[in-house]
């Protein structure tokens, strides 16, 4: 299948071509370097798209080739792991817990600065109506050590909820979330807040609450072998700042990104206010220093952490 992105007044041309795994190989001439990246299919990546359909990695001699990962961070770690991607945009805290627990990678920068607004959803039919009510609760979430297990107990620790009282349900994807809390196999998940907000305004699910990161949300983490086998990585960055600036000089770019993402206007106006996409942004210490202790206190990790051990 082949598919153009396509804005109000503008058609973007450059082909993608789409396989049954959901990899997007962008066809290009005279390639001298193979870059294998992943992310979940959610607006934040959406400067990846456009420096593919624009030729900016081409400019730099890069073949890109891009999956998407409807399961999250739990599933990139697996294939950074695994060496099937060499390049991930992976959640902060779940990149932090992954490379400390023996995944072969390294944080190499910041790729977006801003906090991730997490929804806390449940069922439309379900009791529950107070993120702050005490007792047991039955989390969806997509893997053990995903962002949306992470941030259920980064929340209850905000709200002074016990950890003791929360169980999980594994649901692998926002798909399998709604048919759990449907079915009430489950009580609450917690995704960002812009990709539920279809289901919300359907009626399926209901927001009760939400839960934003105290620290910048999303990291671009290298594997160990593809620091070794291509060394550096200038080029994508080159190219990735060149595909910010493109959005950012576009007419409309809300518009742009709720045509393409599926959104109400309102919520592509909203979250486009909020993002700062980071410019050669390393991962302080001290944001490093607090997940740690996040990821201790949640039991993810049994020890802290060096930040030499996890970060470029």
């Amino acid at each position: 299948m082949l598919l153009c992105y396509r804005s109000k007044g503008r058609s973007l041309p450059t082909q993608i071509i789409y396989s049954t795994t959901l990899h997007i190989i962008y066809t290009q001439n005279t390639i001298e370097m193979k870059i294998r990246c992943g992310g979940v299919p959610e607006h934040f990546n959406y400067p990846w798209h456009v420096a593919m359909e624009q030729g900016y990695f081409k400019e730099e001699d890069i073949e890109l080739e891009w999956t998407d990962y409807k399961g999250g961070t739990g599933a990139m770690c697996q294939d950074l792991t695994s060496d099937i991607i060499d390049v991930a945009t992976l959640l902060t805290e779940g990149a932090i817990a992954a490379i400390a627990q023996g995944n072969p990678s390294v944080i190499d920068r910041v790729y977006v600065a801003s906090p991730l607004i997490w929804g806390i959803h449940t069922g439309a039919q379900s009791v529950h109506t107070n993120p702050n009510t005490s007792g047991p609760i039955r989390y969806a979430v997509s893997r053990m050590g995903s962002g949306s297990h992470l941030m259920a107990l980064v929340d209850r620790m905000q709200r002074g909820l016990d950890l003791n009282d929360a169980s999980w349900e594994l649901i692998q994807n926002l798909d399998g979330a709604r048919i759990s809390l449907q079915k009430n196999e489950s009580d609450y998940f917690l995704w960002e807040k812009n990709m539920t907000a279809p289901y919300v305004y359907l009626g399926e699910l209901r927001r009760i609450g939400e839960c934003p990161t105290p620290w910048p949300s999303v990291v671009i983490t290298i594997s160990n072998s593809a620091r070794s086998r291509i060394g550096n990585f200038d080029g994508m960055y080159r190219a990735l700042e060149k595909a910010i600036q493109f959005i950012q000089h576009l007419p409309k770019p809300a518009e742009t990104i709720a045509d393409i993402y599926q959104l109400k206007k309102e919520d592509a106006e909203d979250w486009y206010s909020r993002i700062e996409w980071a410019h050669s942004q390393p991962l302080l210490e001290s944001h490093f220093d607090t997940i740690s202790e996040v990821l201790v206190a949640a039991n993810i990790l049994n020890v802290t952490p060096t930040y030499d051990s996890v970060c470029k």
